[in-house]
């Protein structure tokens, strides 16, 4: 019974580790703010900014990077 104890505990670190949002992330799951087009300013201000409207604006300027200016100024 400890066997088993000890490892769904295991599993269950595991899993949680694997679901942690990481800080350099847009929204703590998506690219490394290194990566997105607009740059360490735009994350700095709206990258933990989950809401529809910056997700949105998030996908748009991956595809257009000439509107990150406008789209988070």
């Amino acid at each position: 019974m400890t066997k088993l104890f000890t490892a769904a505990a295991l599993l269950a670190m595991a899993a949680a580790s694997a679901h942690a949002e990481a800080p350099d992330r847009w929204f703590g799951t998506g690219m490394m703010w290194g990566q997105h087009p607009c740059g360490q300013t735009a994350f700095a201000k709206y990258g933990a900014d989950g809401s529809r409207q910056v997700r949105h604006n998030y996908f748009v300027t991956l595809r257009d990077p000439s509107q990150c200016a406008k789209l988070f100024p």
